[in-house]
């Protein structure tokens, strides 16, 4: 990624409506980079489902970097540290089901946007990783394996 997909992204956060930015969840990097990735999506999604053979691969990429933003929501709203790791660990799940997805679209989408929709997913899979690192540590149940 490079400035100007910065900028983009600049822009698109200043057009999310103040019910939006105003939850505190909005102050997860993870949380606004995912939601900004559904919009990516939505965009690539259109674009795949137009051949016939890829219609599932633009559902399953739609629904699950939906999910993603969906589950760090949630595990935000959480009362309790297990309940946000485990949300957060569904959210990593999605990250990584959508790189599998996008892998399956490679012809299908310009291979710059691939590409950099990839690099936005292992980014947030870094950003989700630090989250739930340290989380384990108030919990003192470090996980062995992500």
């Amino acid at each position: 990624m490079d400035a100007t997909d910065d900028a983009v992204f600049s822009d698109w956060a200043r057009q999310q409506p103040p019910d939006v930015t105003g939850d505190p969840v909005w102050g997860l990097d993870c949380f606004r980079q995912s939601a900004f990735l559904i919009t990516l999506a939505r965009t690539d999604a259109a674009r795949i489902a137009r051949d016939a053979a890829r219609t599932g691969v633009a559902s399953q990429l739609l629904t699950s970097s939906t999910s993603i933003a969906a589950n760090v929501a949630e595990g935000y709203g959480r009362p309790t540290t297990p309940d946000r790791i485990r949300f957060f660990s569904y959210a990593l799940g999605s990250v990584r089901e959508s790189l599998m997805w996008y892998e399956a679209a490679a012809g299908a989408i310009p291979e710059a946007h691939r590409l950099d929709r990839m690099a936005r997913l292992v980014r947030i899979r870094r950003m989700l990783f630090g989250l739930l690192k340290r989380m384990r540590s108030i919990t003192g149940r470090p996980c062995d394996r992500w």
